[in-house]
């Protein structure tokens, strides 16, 4: 969390009006469910550096906090959620911008169709700031052929009035800086970096650590309904960090609220969990403390996001 904050409070030092940029499209194809890149250069005019330029550097501005990044759904507003960018397919497209064979340059208008995501590179001083956004769907259009030949001018992408053609908006999904990504738009990253994928590892850990500690009748059967569900790999995700299963206390404390309450959690008779897809939510739920009861009137709610707070 130090290095975070550190690498946040730097990246916000630097003044990336000025910096340098190369511009680059990414294409990307799900083999098996991996993610398989295509990166290319595209050159692109000074009026569409200076554009690139305010893009990162108003949103690097405008970030007022960095978050350390744990699968939540939280409304970030204009706060960012940190992850070190080597636990992302991000890693792989800046070692390819990188590398002393450069990315080919795009030459025709075919070659920015299909894009999935592009990246700004900015340089100022030997600091290197990666601004990632992903890329509208207007760059599959029928509009975009038809209006192609206003876009390349001497093999040279130009930045053009018409926002339908090229599709800067204004905003930044997510930017990387000195190994750390800081991400503003959280649905976008995921999808962006095929992150699903790392939280299905992340299921298939939490799942071998109850088949370890037989806290489940059949742990397997987390994995089977957890499945692919995003709403549901974030909640276990969630559930693992959080890590109250690993406290007895704790789940001795469940199982006497389960029985009070009446959740309707079932137990075996040795005392292991049993889930099914009626009760795999509340289960999921209850594993991360997310059933609250209200100190002032004692209602209880189910909670998304809680932040804990100092005392008793």
């Amino acid at each position: 969390m130090e290095e975070l904050i550190e690498k946040f409070e730097q990246v916000k030092t630097v003044s990336w009006n000025e910096a340098i940029v190369s511009f680059y499209i990414v294409k990307r194809k799900l083999v098996n469910r991996e993610a398989k890149y295509e990166i290319l250069q595209v050159n692109i005019d000074e009026n569409l550096r200076k554009k690139l330029r305010k893009v990162a550097s108003d949103k690097v501005i405008a970030s007022n906090q960095a978050i350390e990044y744990d699968f939540n759904t939280s409304d970030l507003d204009d706060n960012v959620l940190g992850i070190a960018t080597d636990e992302t397919d991000l890693q792989q497209l800046i070692e390819s911008i990188n590398d002393e064979e450069s990315p080919e340059t795009a030459a025709t208008y075919e070659d920015l169709l299909g894009s999935w995501i592009y990246i700004a590179r900015l340089e100022k001083e030997g600091q290197i700031l990666y601004s990632v956004r992903r890329v509208s769907e207007g760059w599959t259009a029928k509009k975009v052929f038809q209006l192609i030949n206003m876009i390349f001018d001497n093999n040279m992408l130009v930045d053009l009035e018409q926002k339908e053609i090229f599709r800067i908006d204004g905003k930044v999904d997510f930017f990387s800086f000195e190994g750390v990504i800081f991400i503003a738009d959280k649905k976008n990253f995921e999808t962006a970096l095929n992150f699903r994928e790392g939280m299905e590892r992340n299921r298939d850990a939490i799942v071998q650590e109850f088949r370890e500690t037989n806290l489940f009748v059949d742990a397997d059967e987390i994995s089977n309904l957890v499945g692919n569900n995003i709403k549901r790999l974030r909640k276990l995700s969630q559930v693992k960090k959080a890590g109250y299963y690993k406290e007895q206390a704790f789940l001795q404390g469940l199982k006497q609220v389960n029985e009070v309450e009446d959740w309707g959690i079932q137990y075996a008779e040795d005392g292991k969990l049993i889930v099914t897809e009626e009760d795999i939510d509340i289960v999921l739920k209850v594993l991360n403390n997310d059933r609250l009861t209200s100190k002032i009137n004692q209602e209880n709610f189910d909670v998304d996001v809680k932040h804990k707070l100092g005392g008793n």
